[in-house]
């Protein structure tokens, strides 16, 4: 199992300052509490997106995966409980029980993945053909894929490492967790989503993780290098491969999602 356990904690300072912002609130005239309500409640905001972005009811932008891979994001978790005792002191017992059950499932939903579907005990293999990672496990595309990359700046971390940091469980690994891996070791990762791919890829911007599907399953797969019409990509289903343009087309389904990953400190 590999929870995030800064997330966790906060989770746990989440309810501490519901009740403290409870009990504040009641001491403020109702005006004010107003005012502080919903201010707060706008902060809360960017924290509440965390539960939101599991209903997939938009396209996530670039600029929100970014977001989500700042270290220690998830303390902005914590507003969502001031938030939530300033707007409880509105209210009698049981509406203030929902606000309080609200505020739970936004600030746990985020966590819980790992609790409720854990990878296997011993799943992992870290299993390699070359320099490509092949995935051990149904779900660890992600992290066998930036192990990939790794390797390719010269960098060698096990799948197992990789699925320990990004907080894999069996529904998968999600991509601002390896960002933060892989920055841990200094290399610089940029998210975009566009809609020109593959075609986007350049030899300047490989290379970079890519999502793309196999019908409604989501994969990843490392795209190393481009030259003129091929492709060196390293899938960790099925290893090295060189392909045409054309047959990366017709092979995958891109999501629009790729994270190219460079050096922080290029040679000169």
């Amino acid at each position: 199992m590999n929870p995030n356990w800064f997330g966790i904690v906060c989770t746990v300072v989440v309810f501490l300052a519901f009740f403290v912002s409870y009990v504040l609130a009641g001491r403020l005239s109702e005006g004010t509490r107003a005012v502080w309500t919903g201010l707060l409640v706008l902060l809360a905001l960017p924290g509440a997106s965390f539960a939101g972005y599991y209903a997939h009811l938009v396209d996530v932008p670039a600029w929100y995966y970014e977001f989500r891979s700042w270290q220690r994001i998830e303390s902005a978790l914590i507003l969502i409980g001031v938030a939530g005792g300033f707007l409880a002191s509105f209210f009698s017992a049981i509406p203030r029980i929902l606000v309080l059950l609200i505020v739970s499932a936004l600030v746990s939903v985020p966590f819980v993945k790992p609790f409720l579907g854990p990878l296997p005990e011993g799943s992992l293999q870290d299993q390699w053909q070359g320099d490509i990672c092949l995935q051990s496990t149904y779900s660890t595309c992600g992290a066998a894929s930036a192990a990939t990359i790794l390797r390719h700046h010269g960098i060698t971390v096990s799948e197992s490492a990789l699925a320990r940091e990004a907080y894999s469980y069996q529904g998968g690994t999600e991509v601002w967790y390896l960002a933060r891996a892989l920055r841990k070791r200094n290399l610089e990762a940029t998210m975009h989503v566009t809609t020109d791919l593959p075609h986007r890829f350049q030899a300047h911007s490989l290379p970079a993780i890519v999502g793309v599907r196999f019908g409604h399953t989501g994969h990843f797969i490392a795209v190393l290098s481009r030259n003129d019409e091929q492709f060196h990509i390293g899938d960790p289903l099925r290893g090295s491969e060189v392909l045409e343009l054309g047959e990366l087309e017709q092979r995958y389904k891109f999501t629009g999602f790729w994270m190219e990953v460079h050096s922080s400190h290029p040679m000169r």
